[in-house]
């Protein structure tokens, strides 16, 4: 059974639509494979933002990474 996981950004009451679209793009580049772009990597609007939180494992309560 999958495991739910919430995110969010600091000071706002939910993403914005960039950020959640950022993030799931980035978890679906990690799933092929994929290599960041340069404003991947270092851009720091909401949607890179949020590739880099979908891109990169994140750690979980227990000290693992969460494969999410």
């Amino acid at each position: 059974m999958g495991t739910v996981t919430e995110f969010r950004t600091l000071g706002k009451e939910s993403p914005s639509a960039a950020y959640a679209s950022g993030f799931a793009d980035g978890r679906s580049a990690r799933g092929e494979g994929s290599v960041l772009t340069l404003y991947l990597q270092v851009g720091i609007d909401d949607y890179a933002r949020g590739f880099r939180a979908g891109f990169f494992p994140q750690l979980n309560h227990s000290g693992t990474v969460d494969e999410r």
